[in-house]
Parts: structure tokens; C-alpha cells; sequence
């Protein structure tokens, strides 16, 4: 009697996978890698972006607790523009500052400050304001 053959497994021209069908999925897979590389290197340029707005709005709340530290007819205090250049750790932000007396009312200073610095994306800037009275 002639031995039963199986027909569940495998013949033998069905062995493993051919040469095109591990090109397809090393093809697919390459794809999906470079998503994710391309999604890490937007996400670091973000993180860097936030870094250095972080840096900005420090600096500026530094400054402002100085202002507010000096006496009120100090002359960092005076009504006008101010400005100081190459400030922060990397030397890369530029404070301005205007002051205006008797604002919004008798015996207070408002301050309109602006930091800015240059980014990757062109000049960027962050603005505050802050009421100094005299007490």
C-alpha cells in the first residue's frame, strides 16, 4: 500500500518566503523607520524651541525681580527705552524695556519689556508687562 501523503503540510517548492516578498517587507519596514527618524528630529527641534522660549521668559522674569528690587528713582527706572544686549547663558537675548511714569496711575511705573532672539525660524520676541508702585 502506497504511503498517505498529508495534505496539511508543506510541499516542497513552499518552503520560507521568496527573494521579492523579503524585498517588500524590508521596503515597507525602511519606510517606517525613516517616519520615526523624521518624527524624532521635529520633536528635538521643538524640545530646542521650547528650551529657549523657557530661557526668554527666565530672563525676563529675572530682569523684572531686579527692576523691582532697585529703588524706585533708580535710573534703570527713569521713563523711556532701555535696552540691554547679549544677555542669558549663550549671550543670544536682547532685553528692552520702556517705562512709563504715572501709569496707569500717580505714583507707579508701568514697565513694557520684550526679549527677543534669533531662532531658526527668523527673530522671535516675547513681551511683558509689569506696574511698579511706590510704596
Amino acid at each position: 500500500m502506497a504511503p498517505m501523503l498529508d495534505k496539511n503540510l508543506p510541499s516542497a517548492g513552499n518552503k520560507g518566503f521568496t527573494l521579492i516578498e523579503t524585498m517588500i517587507a524590508m521596503g515597507i519596514f525602511a519606510i517606517g523607520i525613516l517616519a520615526v527618524a523624521s518624527m524624532q528630529i521635529t520633536a528635538m527641534q521643538g524640545n530646542r524651541s521650547a528650551r529657549i522660549q523657557t530661557e526668554a521668559v527666565s530672563l525676563a522674569a529675572q530682569k523684572l525681580e531686579e527692576l523691582t528690587a532697585v529703588p524706585y528713582t533708580d535710573g534703570q527706572l527713569a521713563a523711556g527705552s532701555h535696552s540691554e544686549s547679549d544677555a542669558g547663558p549663550n549671550n543670544q537675548f536682547d532685553i528692552d524695556w520702556t517705562v512709563a511714569e504715572d501709569s496707569p496711575l500717580t505714583d507707579t511705573k508701568t514697565i513694557s519689556m520684550t526679549v527677543s532672539w534669533d531662532d531658526t525660524s527668523g527673530q522671535r520676541s516675547a513681551e511683558f508687562n509689569h506696574i511698579l508702585a511706590d510704596l
